[in-house]
């Protein structure tokens, strides 16, 4: 910490009694006390230091503010319990402890006990499996939520059934950012669909201040009127037929669903909305590809309730697989030249990455190798480990096949990136998991040279840390904000930050660690790590507009990402302002605020009379109190989000696409559901082809780290994608 930095913290715990014992815990940190330590000194759990500690080295001081509260509510949301404790803690905690999730939701931790045992659930499970408290009791170990529906009197249900095997592994496992990201968003749209559930939502809340490090406020409840005009039933004696379908009911909301369906009433212990929300959260557990496109449209209809009749019920009903084709990213075929031996061994790597398992019958199917080229290959990349084989699985009659995996301690990269309020570096394996992630807060005044001193020296300890995995470092790759000279590897006059300008950044880093560096857009980095990592991996063509200190775009297009001539393809800024028609005297495009959203939320807050802290705990500040329901906090980002909502437009229209990703640092769990909103009603409204297409508008799984994750694995792309030719202008 910088002595400015000790010297706020003092300030801030001045002469306020109730914030010494996070001050204390903060230093102790400093100081170097295990957290053990510390506990055993101040008197609290050992949770409870963890989580303030994060939260300080995540938000600064603005994490070591209460929570707003809405008071002391009668009954515990067992459902929303659930739900939280599926999506997980922040990293690098893996489970919840009961004291932990405790802590963070503000209950007793033998009060939330008691709802694990009720439910049955086992914390932290790769496989999770739980027992609806509903009456019959329904087990859901690998469950697919078919329907949902609610009214506005409070009568809702949902459908669902244990999901069809698919014969693979999972691929693009939900990370733990994106299970809380999906979380938070979900859980907000939900509560819009069905107001009436927030009365069930009440979670006793602790009577010590230093147990809550985080509480999420449930808002008030939204008088609607009621509708007894009768909804179709959902035909789903033709529609899933052959499956066990289980519809569980809230009041007679299930009457006329039976069908061959097994009912189940809830109790008024776990409400619709949470219900929803943790039964997506156990989707993104054993099906994540399936379930964000699921989700999406779940998320589509409770926004597009808003527009509808006061009154309307709510309806949602899963696509059947195979209705809409599925979207597959176009595969290279194989060369059978000896020469081209390289590129056959990549394009196997890239077909069982995006499957996740492939059995050596199924890499031959899809890559057009023989099936003596696929055993050659594989068996090579079982000796040089970048391959694991899975479980065997059984195909009926025959010998089971042995599916194939990445090793994901086969390879590693490092991921730095760039910005102005804060540079992130990331210690990446080749399947995704971020082994090491450490801050260095900068200013627009900070020293290049010293910077990269840093980078240096993190990128040492992070390689030793990581023991026999840093002996396989590919490289590293640096992701910036626009605009670059890619061919020199330096940024050209970049927004906020003059220091930065036309230093050689690539040149420098690669001599100083000894290893191959990339450089690339930030918003372009995002993009690939999102093909790569995230839910764009098996989509052809999509466009990332990643939202933080400033905004940008990346586009995956034609199965590779498009970075242009000089590197530099979809700049946001411009286009956002013709799309506004903010333009010079000139007739060029004007510098539109709204481009630097952190800021903008900020400054419009400010504005309308909210109370901004200084420093870099304001936009954080304001996040919190829209999630609170602060209306002039919300009405800010709403506003900065409606204008970038136009840019999105423009890009949808230029790229024809279908799939738009939305992330970076400004885009946190509790506003993502406002920035989707937006952004999603636009792209959908306005763009010319509106009628030939449908764009699905989507939460990034790799969160705010998505830029410096991206970097890495830009590294990976550069590496092992297979191509004809290769893209190197980002590299040395």
């Amino acid at each position: 910490m910088t002595e400015q930095e000790i010297a706020d913290l003092h300030a801030w715990a001045d002469g306020r009694q109730d914030r010494a014992v996070r001050l204390r815990i903060v230093e102790d940190a400093m100081a170097g006390l295990s957290v053990s330590r510390s506990a055993q000194a101040l008197g609290i759990s050992r949770p409870t230091v963890t989580a303030w500690r994060q939260r300080y080295a995540a938000h600064g001081l603005a994490g070591l503010e209460h929570r707003p509260r809405s008071g002391r509510p009668v009954r515990i949301d067992e459902a929303d319990v659930i739900a939280a404790t599926l999506a997980g803690p922040p990293p690098p905690q893996h489970a919840w402890s009961a004291r932990g999730l405790g802590d963070h939701l503000g209950l007793s931790h033998t009060a939330l006990v008691k709802v694990w045992q009720r439910w049955q659930i086992k914390p932290g499970a790769t496989e999770p499996t739980i027992v609806l408290p509903v009456h019959p009791p329904l087990s859901c170990h690998r469950s697919e939520l078919l329907a949902a529906g609610a009214h506005a009197d409070g009568r809702a249900f949902v459908v669902i059934a244990e999901a069809v095997p698919s014969g693979q592994g999972r691929a693009g496992a939900a990370t733990a950012e994106e299970r809380q990201m999906r979380y938070a968003a979900l859980t907000a749209v939900m509560r819009q669909a069905h107001p009436e559930g927030l009365e069930h939502d009440a979670r006793h809340s602790s009577s010590s201040p230093e147990s809550e490090p985080s509480h999420r406020a449930s808002g008030a409840s939204r008088p609607e009127a009621a509708t007894n005009t009768p909804s179709p039933p959902p035909p789903f004696a033709g529609r899933w037929s052959g499956r066990r379908i289980h519809v569980v009911t809230w009041g007679d909301g299930g009457a006329g669903l039976s069908g061959g369906a097994q009912l189940h009433k809830a109790p008024a212990s776990m409400s619709w909305a949470a219900t929803v929300c943790l039964l997506a959260q156990l989707e993104l557990h054993h099906q994540p590809q399936r379930a964000r496109v699921a989700l999406d449209t779940l998320a589509d209809a409770a926004r597009g309730l808003s527009q509808a009749p006061t009154g309307t019920p709510f309806r949602w009903l899963r696509a059947v697989r195979g209705e809409t084709p599925p979207r597959r990213r176009a595969m290279h075929r194989a060369f059978d030249q000896m020469e081209l031996g390289s590129f056959n061994e990549k394009l196997v790597i890239e077909a069982v990455r995006v499957a996740g398992t492939l059995s050596r019958v199924e890499i031959a199917q899809r890559t057009g190798l023989t099936p003596q080229a696929v055993s050659r290959i594989t068996r090579n990349l079982l000796t040089t480990g970048f391959l694991a084989e899975d479980e065997r699985r059984s195909t009926g009659k025959g010998k089971p096949r042995v599916p194939l995996k990445l090793r994901p301690t086969a390879a590693c990269a490092i991921g730095i990136h760039v910005d102005p309020e804060k540079i992130t570096h990331v210690l990446v394996d080749l399947c995704g998991n971020v082994r090491e992630r450490r801050y260095l807060a900068v200013t627009p005044e900070s020293d290049p040279q010293s910077c990269l001193e840093w980078m240096t020296r993190t990128t040492t300890e992070a390689v030793h840390a990581a023991g026999s995995l840093g002996t396989k470092l590919l490289g590293v790759g640096v992701a910036a904000p626009g605009p670059l000279d890619m061919n020199e590897g330096v940024l050209l006059n970049p927004p906020l930050w003059s220091k930065w300008g036309d230093f050689p950044l690539r040149a420098e880093l690669s001599r100083m660690l000894g290893l191959p560096t990339l450089l690339e857009k930030d918003a372009t980095a995002a993009a690939i790590g999102e093909h790569w990592l995230g839910s764009g991996e098996s989509s052809t063509d999509f466009v990332y507009l990643y939202l933080g200190a400033g905004a940008g775009s990346g586009a995956f297009l034609n199965g590779d990402v498009y970075r242009g001539t000089s590197g530099n393809a979809g700049e946001f800024g411009e286009l956002t302002a013709y799309a506004i028609g903010q333009l010079t005297p000139e007739g060029g495009p004007s510098m539109v605020p709204e481009c630097a959203p952190i800021s903008a939320v900020v400054a419009r807050a400010g504005q309308a009379g909210f109370l901004v802290p200084d420093g870099g705990l304001a936009y954080d500040a304001v996040c919190a109190a829209a999630a609170a329901g602060d209306q002039r906090a919300v009405s800010a980002i709403r506003a900065v989000a409606r204008t970038v909502s136009r840019g999105a437009v423009a890009m949808t229209d230029l790229y024809d696409i279908d799939l738009m990703i939305v992330g970076g640092p400004a885009v946190l769990p509790e506003v993502a559901e406002l920035f989707l909103a937006e952004i999603s009603t636009a792209v959908n409204r306005f763009p010319m082809a509106r009628r030939a297409r449908t764009v699905r508008v989507t939460c990034s799984t790799l969160s705010a780290s998505a830029a410096a994750v991206g970097a890495a694995a830009g590294v990976f792309n550069m590496t092992f994608a297979p191509r004809l030719r290769t893209h190197n202008g980002g590299g040395v």
